[in-house]
């Protein structure tokens, strides 16, 4: 099976983010958008270790499994990533981690609230995104850790369907990690990057 090039870009960045410690042993996850399709990392396999070929094609539309090399299967947050891709045709990458400050920070939200506007200090690293206003009034979107990996998928698409596309380039699982999106693996790599200050910041104004 032939892999996509962005695969290269998303290995590399795995062994990146395991020396950061943003992705311990097998969480996390990565993906590219190949047209109607999209590779994610495997599930169980350890991001320090991650090769080219731990990767399996899923079908954009429904996350149906496209192809996969023997014994692999996809991630069980492959549902998310579907989400992501199927409300953003712009969204060519998509990157999930487990930082130690995105699960320091709590904001309640609750099971049945499913998911909550939360506001982003107004700094700096926010031009990453491509907002150049003076002291931004933004908000980003923190949803509900369900055990049920599938049913925070569905909120996530609820989101989309009812409020829209959020206004900066990424969404938090409350207790769990933020996911990052972005039109190349570059670009995401960029706006997690920024993510990461920024949830840093919020985590000590605590």
């Amino acid at each position: 099976m032939d892999s996509h090039p962005s695969l290269t870009e998303l290995t590399k960045l795995s062994h990146t983010y395991y020396e950061r410690q943003w992705m311990y042993a097998t969480a996390g996850n990565l993906s590219a958008r190949d047209g109607d399709n999209f590779w994610i990392t495997a599930s169980g396999k350890h991001k320090g270790e991650l090769t080219d070929k731990d990767f399996v094609c899923v079908a954009v539309k429904d996350g149906s499994l496209v192809s996969a090399n023997e014994g692999l299967k996809p991630s069980a947050e492959t549902s998310i990533h579907q989400v992501a891709y199927s409300k953003m045709d712009d969204a060519g990458a998509a990157l999930h981690v487990h930082t130690l400050d995105s699960n320091l920070l709590e904001f309640g939200i609750g099971k049945e609230e499913g998911f909550r506007d939360v506001p982003l200090p107004p700094i700096e690293i926010i031009k990453a995104f491509g907002i150049w206003d003076e002291k931004p009034n933004l908000k980003f979107p923190v949803f509900y850790n369900h055990t049920h990996v599938p049913t925070i998928a569905s909120e996530i698409k609820r989101y989309f369907e009812t409020k829209g596309k959020p206004q900066v380039p990424f969404l938090l699982i409350e207790g769990h990690g933020p996911t990052v999106w972005g039109k190349s693996v570059a670009e995401a790599n960029k706006h997690l990057e920024a993510v990461h200050f920024l949830l840093q910041v919020m985590a000590r104004r605590i």
